[in-house]
């Protein structure tokens, strides 16, 4: 079966914008000059692109509105502020151009019954997911049955409707494990969330390959809902039965901002006889003691690029950037 040709195709093969082409299917003259109509026309007829009347359709009834949904079994879902973050960016965005959002956070027990989904009316669809791989791919599939813009973000999907918008996670990760080990670190302990989620486990895996590559060692300790409380537990039971690491690779700031709490507690010096690293650089882990090394997540420019992204798909019935990665960068301290 032959692949039909789409609008990013056309304007591939003229050297030009998806944009452009939209202008030229939809008639609008003053913005394309005439060559590069001629071309696009003829890109088009050689191609056999056919335009995308559902799309179409869906342009006449807009409802001006986003769909955030958050796959996520924690009741305080908004605690987390990388989703915070993200809302608010998308949320923003989505109102200096006339945008709704709505914002629907689900269960791994009810995202994929009729009801959720079903009845959501909006032009596309931004969503975080946790939870195993099945049970979020169940939850995208589900989700491109409405036929509208899906923009997953921090997870990978290869599908004409679907745009992945995520940060680069597991090069950052490199970054930081390679600093530890510069620094004589060779054994880990990884502080993660129990509930999986797609970027803590690309962290995991870059920590991973740079213990492999120099010889150290690496362990995960799952730190419950990642809760102050739930981290210290879990860190006070890998000490009770493995000892010190040589490092703490926290999943995110707040989990490695329990573990320095605890390990203070304890007199354990920071870093002299252990190391402690955080992610995202949220500006809540400027009060940690001492500062913290991490790396600086950008997560609000997630959300309005997110933003960006949505409102070009919907214009032009495809995403024109359908894969992008955001840079993350580390961020110098003293706790490691």
């Amino acid at each position: 079966m032959s692949v039909q040709p789409t609008l990013k195709d056309v304007a591939k093969a003229c050297g030009v914008t998806s944009m452009t082409v939209s202008n030229v299917l939809n008639g609008r003259e003053g913005e394309v000059g005439s060559e590069t109509r001629k071309r696009i026309l003829a890109a088009i007829d050689e191609l056999g692109y056919r335009p995308n009347f559902a799309a179409k359709r869906l342009r006449a009834q807009r409802t001006s509105a986003i769909g955030m949904l958050i796959l996520d079994d924690v009741p305080e879902f908004l605690n987390d502020p990388f989703t915070t973050q993200v809302v608010a960016g998308l949320s923003n965005f989505a109102t200096q151009q006339g945008y709704s959002l709505i914002l629907q956070g689900l269960r791994s027990e009810s995202q994929t019954t009729p009801p959720i989904l079903g009845h959501l009316q909006a032009d596309g669809i931004c969503a975080i997911l946790s939870g195993s791989r099945d049970l979020r791919r169940k939850f995208i599939e589900r989700a491109l049955d409405l036929r509208v813009p899906l923009i997953l973000i921090q997870e990978e999907f290869d599908h004409p409707l679907v745009c992945s918008m995520r940060q680069d996670d597991h090069g950052a990760a490199r970054q930081i494990a390679k600093y530890l080990v510069g620094k004589g670190a060779k054994h880990f302990h990884y502080l993660a969330p129990s509930g999986h989620w797609p970027a803590i486990g690309a962290r995991i895996a870059g920590s991973r390959e740079i213990c492999e590559e120099t010889g150290g060692t690496l362990k995960v300790i799952e730190c419950g809902d990642e809760s102050f409380e739930a981290t210290q537990r879990a860190v006070a039971g890998s000490i009770a039965s493995d000892g010190l690491p040589d490092a703490y690779i926290g999943g995110n700031d707040r989990m490695a901002m329990a573990t320095l709490r605890l390990l203070d507690d304890r007199n354990i010096a920071v870093p002299d006889q252990v190391r402690v690293t955080g992610f995202n650089a949220f500006d809540f882990a400027s009060f940690a003691t001492p500062s913290l090394v991490t790396a600086k997540s950008d997560a609000y420019e997630m959300g309005r690029r997110s933003g960006v992204e949505m409102l070009n798909a919907i214009e032009l019935g495809a995403f024109e950037n359908d894969n992008i990665l955001l840079p993350v960068n580390l961020v110098s301290g003293n706790s490691a």
